[in-house]
């Protein structure tokens, strides 16, 4: 069985991706450990239940980006990434 990707495929993943965004915008804003982890249990249900759909594997797209992009800034400067969170706490 293999899988094919077709432009239905692809237009399935950005609408996908487009659902996860306001997600991610809204769960970057509030701080990145808890509020992150809470999107990405909640997808994993339709993930194990209906499989990898395109829309499904769209919904980790920008989440998974943004944690990439935390990691990265926690290994250029971890002064920087405790900054960032000190400056959540204050707000």
């Amino acid at each position: 069985m293999s899988m094919e990707i077709t432009i239905a495929f692809i237009g399935l993943f950005f609408l996908g991706c487009g659902l996860g965004y306001p997600v991610l915008v809204i769960a970057a804003n509030r701080g990145p450990i808890p509020w992150l982890l809470v999107p990405m249990i909640a997808y994993s249900i339709p993930l194990f239940t209906i499989g990898p759909h395109p829309i499904v594997l769209g919904l980790y797209c920008p989440i998974s980006v943004y944690l990439l992009y935390s990691c990265l800034v926690l290994i250029r400067n971890p002064s920087e990434f405790n900054q960032l969170f000190l400056r959540i706490g204050q707000e």
